[in-house]
């Protein structure tokens, strides 16, 4: 059963007094969720809104190409599953749990019922919601700007095991475009393989399988130095 100070734990539900805080304890359960378990998968439909009473969770989203990047970690008193409080919406992160969670669950459908029926709530309860929604949109938009792609922020690329390699292997040893130095591909992520040269750094990437064609002097390198086919795509690492 949730009690009051269940619910009192979250900065969202604060300002209530007793008896309010009762009505939304009645609609309200309490999970365990453990260390390493996804929470809210993003896309889903959002059917509950999730108050952290005990442990550590993290908030990812997605990118195009398939990258992981954290954008929030909350504690004890935090909200996550706001998109509960709207009409016909979808969670639009990941929750994982970083720790041991305590997490009081409380149902959508019948919180929207609750500030229909009690405007003061829902008033208060919304404009809350908004001021973390602008604080956790600004966190992203200063990691966007000032360090893209930064490894802190970057969760751990879910990568295609890759297979042993044979007389017949597609994915053969591909020269650097940089240096020339043959590489192997360390990883298969979204059709792609990627390499990385052992001796310069370049990353550089191909279409699984693909066929690169006759290595062709570079324009802005001495003869020597090895191209890319047009199917490639290459990158070097920034300077300092």
């Amino acid at each position: 059963m949730v009690g009051i100070e269940d619910v009192r734990c979250c900065e969202l539900f604060k300002d209530l007094n007793e008896r309010e805080l009762e009505e939304v304890a009645k609609i309200a359960t309490i999970e365990k969720r453990g260390a390493g378990t996804r929470i809210i998968r993003e896309g889903t439909p959002a059917g509950a809104l999730y108050l952290l009473k005990e442990g550590k969770v993290v908030v990812r989203m997605s990118s195009r190409d398939g990258h992981e990047v954290n954008v929030d970690e909350l504690g004890p008193g935090n909200v996550f599953g706001w998109s509960a409080v709207l009409d016909d919406q979808l969670f639009r992160a990941d929750i994982w749990a970083l720790e041991d969670c305590t997490i009081v669950v409380v149902d959508g459908d019948k919180l929207k019922k609750l500030f229909d029926a009690n405007n003061h709530i829902g008033y208060r309860a919304v404009r809350m919601i908004a001021g973390i929604v602008a604080d956790r949109l600004e966190k992203l938009r200063s990691r966007l700007v000032d360090q893209p792609f930064s490894k802190q922020y970057l969760a751990p690329t879910r990568a295609a095991a890759i297979p042993a390699t044979s007389e017949k292997s597609e994915m053969r040893t591909m020269p650097c475009p940089e240096c020339s130095t043959p590489n192997r591909p360390f990883a298969v992520v979204n059709e792609t393989e990627q390499y990385r040269c052992k001796k310069c750094g370049m990353v550089y990437y191909s279409p699984v399988g693909c066929e690169t064609g006759p290595v062709v002097p570079s324009v802005e390198k001495p003869a020597e130095a090895a191209a890319l086919g047009e199917n490639w795509m290459a990158s070097t690492p920034a300077s300092d």
